[in-house]
């Protein structure tokens, strides 16, 4: 896997490729939650692992949520690259790049029917710091980790 870090305005001109995995990774995917929102965030950071071929194989994106704290918003594996460790890759390299640019801390927020991604994150250092229900009924837990000054 080649992996890749950009930010800014380069993650502003991802959103077609980005919404092309989360659709083959997700089934049901609508792509105004990934482009509408994409052109508000502040600080935009997006890691890339591609495969044969420079195809997408994954993505973690996130953004500036306060002086120290990156929230890590949305991130997908394509189903022919499940189970080799890169959801744990990706994550890696998304920490270290935020600790490196001066993070303190790292929230992500994940569906409670995605129990893969809160173990992953509790293997990974988070916490569990909240749960809600949002407005369309879904269970929604809330982590948070402490990151390490590089």
């Amino acid at each position: 896997m080649n992996f890749e870090i950009l930010e800014g305005d380069e993650v502003h001109e991802r959103p077609a490729e980005l919404v092309e995995l989360c659709v083959a990774a997700f089934g049901e995917f609508d792509p105004a939650y990934l482009t509408d929102r994409l052109t508000t965030i502040t600080a935009p950071s997006l890691v890339t692992a591609r495969g044969e071929h420079g195809k997408l194989a994954g993505f973690k994106l996130g953004y500036r949520r306060g002086s120290s704290l990156f929230y890590s918003w949305l991130g997908a594996v394509h189903p022919s690259a499940r189970r080799q460790g890169l959801a744990s890759a990706l994550m890696g390299r998304q920490h270290g790049w935020a600790a490196r640019a001066g993070y303190r801390q790292v929230e992500t927020r994940t569906r409670a029917e995605n129990a893969a991604m809160i173990v992953l994150n509790l293997k990974s250092g988070f916490v569990i710091t909240g749960f809600e229900t949002d407005r369309n009924g879904i269970g929604v837990v809330t982590q948070r980790k402490r990151l390490l000054p590089r």
